[in-house]
């Protein structure tokens, strides 16, 4: 969800490495993020561990915010870098781990190395806030991670949630800024196991300015009982400056659909 960091600060271009030299580079980087770093897939029992070290004991949960528990998503998509041909692709189920106390905490973990997640705090009248956003990469051993706080005015579900309703605010992370506006699209359904489960649509779409540039919006299709993503589609086109050769592009498209509105606990 949440825009990914790309430091890859490659000093040795910057000291007049050869074309011959860079060639080898690039070659051995090829082989050593796609061969050696493919990605490893979270199984149901991996997240089931995760679920129980995370979720307090004696937190009952609220009817507001979604059951806590593991929730198994149909998923499709990729990530890509713009350096040396480098990208994955995402399993084809993939888990939400949800654990709760006074907010929801809300974590997609299709790979060891790759977590989106995001924290939803429920307020008056059915509101739900998002009080921040994580995201983690690591990729060739290089581990990333960025988290980006935001203000109340930052809703998943707004008050008032008629169609063309619109909303912004600013979210911050480290060394960057990020414009958060949201619009609901409408009420919708969403078929969940072979039942059709109501849903509010809202887009979400933020935009990164600073140490990072670029955008990411996102469609929600979320419950309007309790707030879980029952649907969501994520595209993430970001840029960070890398050195004197410009800058490293990282984009993502993907695509979850709940299978089950029942937790695995």
């Amino acid at each position: 969800m949440p825009a990914l960091t790309w430091g890859y600060q490659h000093r040795f271009w910057a000291l007049g490495i050869g074309f011959a030299m860079l060639i080898a580079i690039i070659a051995a980087g090829v082989w050593f993020f796609v061969l050696r770093n493919p990605g490893t897939p979270v199984d149901v029992r991996q997240a089931l561990r995760l679920y129980r070290q995370g979720q307090r004991a004696g937190d009952a949960g609220s009817i507001r915010l979604p059951p806590p528990g593991v929730y198994r998503y149909r998923t499709s998509g990729a990530e890509h870098l713009d350096f040396a041909g480098i990208s994955r692709a995402f399993p084809a189920d993939s888990d939400m781990i949800v654990t709760e106390s006074r907010c929801a905490t809300m974590r997609w973990e299709p790979l060891e190395q790759h977590i989106e997640g995001l924290v939803e705090c429920p307020q008056n009248n059915g509101v739900l806030s998002i009080r921040s956003a994580l995201s983690f990469e690591q990729i060739a051993g290089i581990e990333t991670t960025s988290i980006i706080q935001c203000p109340v005015g930052a809703y998943f579900v707004p008050p008032d949630p008629s169609i063309g309703r619109r909303w912004r605010t600013t979210c911050h992370s480290t060394g960057q800024n990020v414009v958060f506006s949201g619009q609901v699209l409408g009420a919708s359904k969403v078929n969940v196991g072979g039942r059709n489960v109501p849903a509010l649509h809202t887009r979400l779409d933020l935009s990164f300015s600073g140490s990072e540039s670029g955008t990411n919006p996102n469609d929600y299709w979320v419950s309007l009982k309790n707030g879980l993503i029952l649907r969501q589609n994520e595209t993430v086109d970001v840029s960070q400056r890398a050195g004197p050769l410009g800058s490293v592009r990282y984009t993502e498209r993907m695509a979850i659909t709940l299978t089950s509105t029942a937790p695995i606990r």
